[in-house]
């Protein structure tokens, strides 16, 4: 193999020159004065489940206490100059709520990203809470930490946590949009905890919205969740919504579909947020139709095995199935009825 390197050299310069960086060291205490003036966005609409447990938020707080090294944390700089994190949205937003600076503190859950750092990591049975002015557990240097809050902690340590800095990496929106793209993929793959469908809402997010509405307004939908009753880790990660997208993405693309589903999901909603034409209203139509009618069969366990596990490949036969004969099933549920009988014998 002949080694080209006039070739590597300009591979590497054209992207290069596809993303305008910076970097800078600001302070918590800055970093939440931007928040409250709507300067920093730390709640973007791709991710929803808050994930850390007190145990560690407290690990955070006393890693910031004992001049630990924090990781980086990553944004975009938009237009208006305005900043969203992509990456360090729970060490952030940690900080804010321990102030007791956390907006929107009633509203439900939100799914900002789990990090990799071991540093952080805790029982998976641990409460997951996302509340202002939250009270610390005992840290695994520093035992008294147990019951601290913003109200009793020393002016002192207030102080030395706003004052600490953060290593920020700016994304500046000169950037070239496909490589926004990609660095949440080199971000939040390999040893991230976000699965597949958070991944894809994150990173196709910046194009056509009416996929991703679509699929959140689905898998809210009554009788979808009605038919579908998945655990509660599964709706933190966003199973159900990568259910709904598989409906969207099966219909009318059975043949394209190869070995490795979550690359052929990922291609079908790349393809979506790129299509100005796209037809929310075409899928929106014909999931309802087919929950209505799966709805009507009055069978609780439609997707089920008879030891009442979900079975994903059920639902994907049955829902399809339905959807590409609606119109004889409508006038014809005991046929319906049948053909599912048939496929869950096979």
């Amino acid at each position: 193999m002949n080694f080209d390197k006039s070739l590597l050299d300009q591979e590497i310069n054209i992207e290069r020159n596809k993303m305008s960086t910076d970097r800078m060291d600001v302070s918590f205490g800055e970093l939440m004065n931007m928040y409250k003036n709507d300067e920093l966005i730390i709640q973007p609409e791709y991710q929803r489940l808050f994930r850390w447990t007190r145990t560690q938020k407290t690990a955070l707080i006393e890693s910031i206490l004992l001049n630990i090294p924090i990781p980086p944390i990553f944004v975009f700089e938009n237009t208006d100059g305005v900043w969203e994190l992509v990456d360090g949205l729970q060490r952030v937003s940690t900080v804010i709520s321990f102030f007791g600076e956390l907006k929107d503190n009633g509203s439900s859950r939100s799914d900002w990203e789990t990090e990799d750092s071991d540093a952080y990591e805790s029982d998976e049975e641990d409460e997951i809470t996302n509340e202002n002015k939250w009270v610390m557990e005992q840290g695994r240097l520093i035992k008294g930490l147990e019951g601290l809050s913003v109200d009793n902690m020393p002016r002192k340590y207030l102080l030395n946590i706003k004052r600490s800095a953060c290593r920020v990496e700016i994304l500046r929106n000169e950037s070239d949009e496909s490589m926004k793209y990609e660095l949440f993929k080199r971000l939040n793959s390999g040893g991230s905890k976000l699965t597949a469908q958070e991944i894809r809402n994150a990173i196709y997010r910046f194009g056509n919205p009416a996929i991703y509405t679509l699929i959140e307004e689905l898998s809210q939908s009554e009788p979808f969740k009605t038919l579908v009753t998945i655990s509660c880790q599964k709706k933190r990660t966003l199973y159900n919504q990568e259910l709904v997208l598989r409906f969207i993405a099966y219909l009318d693309h059975v043949e394209e579909i190869g070995s490795n589903t979550d690359e052929y999901l990922d291609s079908f909603m790349e393809r979506s947020v790129n299509d100005p034409e796209f037809n929310a209203d075409y899928y929106k139509d014909i999931f309802y139709r087919v929950m209505k009618l799966l709805m009507s069969l009055n069978d609780a366990n439609l997707f089920k095995t008879s030891k009442n596990a979900f079975v994903p490949a059920l639902y994907e036969a049955i829902t399809i199935g339905t959807a590409q004969n609606i119109t004889i099933f409508e006038n014809d549920t005991s046929l319906l009825r049948e053909r599912i009988d048939m496929i869950k014998d096979d």
